[in-house]
């Protein structure tokens, strides 16, 4: 979908904006900069940009990921302006959406929910899930929701997480990339005991993409590209 959507104007290319959000601990940002990496080695250039909530473990996160073959880029999206948002849970997947996304963007999300601190206090409530859905599925051009966590799981590791929903976010077509480059970036960033999981991770969310890319292109979901 990303070589879809990219668009020139006066000559260059307009960039493709991606969010990679979650929460403190899930390792968004890792996801990130292996992302940033492997685009780098594929010959874009690439912009990376954090924005945290709370400081904390639990505090909202949100990565930016901007990259196209022009000129260097500023490194966070405008509000408005993302192409594709990355949930590693709905509910920050919903709120990057209201922010920084609007009817053209695409979602694909985890449907594992992490309860923010508020709700952990008792001060505030989790919305159900299938409400968060419905409501990205309102805004946005597509939603694909999935369980990253039982991908995780199978590969090895819930902590594997970030790799599931890179590798998921390229099979969809989110990034102009192949499992082959992540698994090649990751073997290059990560220690040698974390080897199998990581490959295990990227490869089943890719295949989960993929899957998820072709029910989308014969228009299987009721919001589609």
């Amino acid at each position: 979908m990303s070589e879809e959507r990219v668009s020139t104007r006066n000559g260059e290319e307009v960039p493709v904006n991606l969010v990679f959000t979650g929460v403190g601990g899930q390792g968004n940002v890792i996801a990130a900069k292996l992302a940033g990496s492997a685009l780098l080695a594929a010959g874009f250039e690439v912009a990376v940009g954090d924005v945290f909530g709370l400081s904390q473990r639990g505090g909202s996160v949100a990565s930016h990921v901007r990259f196209h073959r022009g000129a260097p880029l500023p490194p966070l999206i405008p509000p408005g302006r993302a192409d594709f948002v990355v949930g590693f849970e709905p509910l920050e997947a919903l709120r990057v959406l209201c922010q920084l996304g609007g009817p053209h963007t695409g979602v694909l999300t985890s449907t594992g929910d992490v309860p923010p601190t508020g709700v952990l206090m008792g001060t505030s409530t989790y919305p159900e899930v299938q409400q968060l859905l419905d409501e990205m599925a309102r805004l946005a051009t597509f939603v694909v929701p999935f369980d990253g966590l039982d991908l995780a799981r199978r590969a090895g590791n819930v902590q594997a997480l970030n790799m599931v929903m890179v590798g998921a976010a390229t099979g969809l077509g989110l990034l102009p990339l192949t499992v082959e480059d992540l698994v090649r970036e990751a073997e290059a960033t990560f220690a040698p005991k974390l080897r199998s999981v990581n490959q295990s991770a990227l490869e089943l969310g890719f295949e989960l993409g993929v899957s998820e890319r072709a029910g989308l292109e014969r228009g299987d979901k009721e919001r589609k590209v």
